[in-house]
């Protein structure tokens, strides 16, 4: 391991701090009208890149409870963001798409996230970005269950 160690285990807990903090006080909250969770901004997120999604595959992608799926779903419809509706090739399951004032509030999202990564990685090079990129996967790889470091 580098020298860094520890300076990148307290960043990466100050990290963690500020999702938890950004999830109870409201993702981009100077900048958008209402409160939006980390489960909020993802489900509006997945369904407007895709248009439409399924229940189940929201609640596989996102790798989250059922239970809290369902509860954010019913708090996106009581704002009129998304709607739900039967499947029709299959009565049991459910398409979440986004209404117009969904398709507002995504659009929004993913502007204040471009201007976020722009003002982040101004400054840094290409060859820095491709660490960065190289650090967050491993990140990711590190924590999905295939490949889990077993003590």
């Amino acid at each position: 391991m580098a020298n860094y160690t520890k300076e990148i285990s307290h960043m990466l807990d100050r990290l963690n701090t500020k999702i938890l903090s950004q999830d109870k006080e409201g993702y981009f909250k100077a900048s958008l009208k209402t409160k939006l969770s980390l489960i909020d901004l993802m489900m509006i997120k997945q369904i407007g890149e895709h248009g439409e999604v399924r229940l189940n595959q929201l609640i596989k992608v996102l790798e989250v409870d059922r239970n809290l799926v369902t509860t954010t779903v019913k708090k996106l419809m009581s704002h009129k963001w998304i709607q739900k509706r039967v499947d029709a090739t299959d009565g049991r399951g459910q398409i979440l798409c986004l209404l117009p004032a969904g398709v507002e509030l995504y659009d929004e999202i993913l502007e204040l996230q471009r201007k976020e990564l722009e003002f982040i990685l101004n400054d840094v090079t290409i060859n820095e970005e491709k660490a960065i990129l190289k650090f967050i996967s491993k990140i990711v790889q590190y924590h999905t269950d295939k490949f889990e470091i077993k003590p």
